[in-house]
């Protein structure tokens, strides 16, 4: 995702739309995204840490907890970032995450504890 006009919206290229890309347009389909998401990140340092995080890449075991205390920021909110990113790119949820299927139960859980308040 990045910002346009202050708000979030898909990152995509009518290249990306090809039946058959080739592998090299892909490459630099990815990149563009990637690079125009870390332009637009109002935190690019914490940004490139939840993409080693979902990506695996140096991952050297620090929690998502570890992770929002270096950058002042929320576990939720890296847990946020890491969802996005692996939605924008494809990329499967890694062990660090909470599967699809539990992220929607706790969701649930929040949303009926707010509504029996």
């Amino acid at each position: 995702m990045g910002w346009e006009n202050g708000q979030r919206v898909p990152v995509r290229d009518a290249r990306e739309m090809e039946e058959r890309p080739r592998p090299e347009r892909t490459a630099l389909v990815m990149v563009r995204r990637l690079v125009g998401l870390m332009l637009a990140d109002s935190n690019p340092a914490l940004g490139v840490e939840c993409m080693a995080l979902v990506t695996g890449i140096g991952y050297e075991g620090a929690s998502m907890a570890e992770i929002a205390r270096r950058h002042g920021v929320t576990r939720a909110a890296v847990s946020k970032r890491c969802v996005d990113l692996c939605d924008s790119f494809g990329i499967p949820p890694v062990r660090a995450m909470r599967p699809e299927k539990n992220r929607e139960r706790c969701r649930e859980a929040r949303f009926q504890s707010l509504t029996e308040q």
